[in-house]
């Protein structure tokens, strides 16, 4: 039965449940390792059909604060939330850019000779110089930021560098738009690495810390790299979520 401070309440229950799981863990209750009570355990504390406990332990989880894994039941990872973004890819378009809640701020920008492992990457000689453009990338809700990305374009294209952070359209858009650039093809490459120790006060965390490595490499007509970015994601801050359907 429902009572008076429910019926109150204009939350779905789905999010009042997930509030209250969250309140417990950032309160201690469940300490870090420990295991939530089972979808089945939840569903009769709560009075709740288990599709509703799913969508409130989906919210405690995008919260950064528990990981689930089917079979292994709910776990708690951390007691405080700090700027987890999750990403649904519904198309390859998915992998090319960030989402409109994201913005990107430039720490700085300079020119680099690049050493003979990213002028082979790139298909240059070594030693050719680029700008190289270092950044962080933050959801607009959060304070942490979700990664670091350091981005190479020939310096050509060096005056794009003002347009980041006021038009917020990728990178590789801002260069199609001004140069005339015909983006052909994208590389992308996943990778699991270490948060390096000169990204990890800017990106609130322990060196080495986990994290997801995205290297993107944007060709144009003539199969020529004209952009190269790498962003280090501190886990549990970002994911890819992707659905593939099978076909016929």
């Amino acid at each position: 039965m429902a009572t008076k401070r429910d019926t109150e309440d204009a939350r779905p229950r789905y999010r009042q449940i997930a509030d209250e799981l969250l309140a417990q863990i950032r309160g201690g209750v469940h300490p870090i390792g420990a295991m939530l009570p089972t979808e089945t355990e939840l569903c009769v504390l709560y009075g709740a059909s288990r599709h509703t406990i799913r969508e409130a332990l989906r919210l405690v989880e995008e919260a950064g604060l528990v990981s689930r894994r089917q079979g292994s039941g709910t776990s708690v990872i951390a007691h405080e939330t700090r700027g987890r973004f999750v990403q649904d890819i519904t198309s390859m378009g998915g992998l090319l850019q960030y989402p409109e809640e994201t913005r990107l701020t430039v720490l700085r920008a300079r020119e680099t000779q690049l050493d003979s492992e990213t002028a082979a990457i790139l298909g240059v000689a070594e030693g050719d110089t680029w700008l190289r453009i270092e950044s962080l990338r933050r959801v607009r809700i959060t304070t942490a930021p979700i990664c670091f990305t350091s981005v190479l374009i020939p310096t050509e294209y060096a005056a794009v560098v003002e347009e980041i952070g006021v038009d917020h359209g990728p990178v590789y858009s801002l260069v199609e738009k001004r140069f005339g650039v015909q983006l052909a093809a994208v590389e992308v490459d996943l990778t699991a690495g270490g948060v390096p120790e000169s990204q990890a006060a800017l990106l609130d965390c322990e060196p080495g810390a986990p994290a997801l490595i995205i290297r993107r490499r944007y060709m144009d007509q003539n199969q020529r790299v004209f952009e190269m970015s790498e962003s280090c994601h501190p886990a549990p801050r970002f994911t890819y979520r992707a659905m593939v359907k099978k076909e016929g």
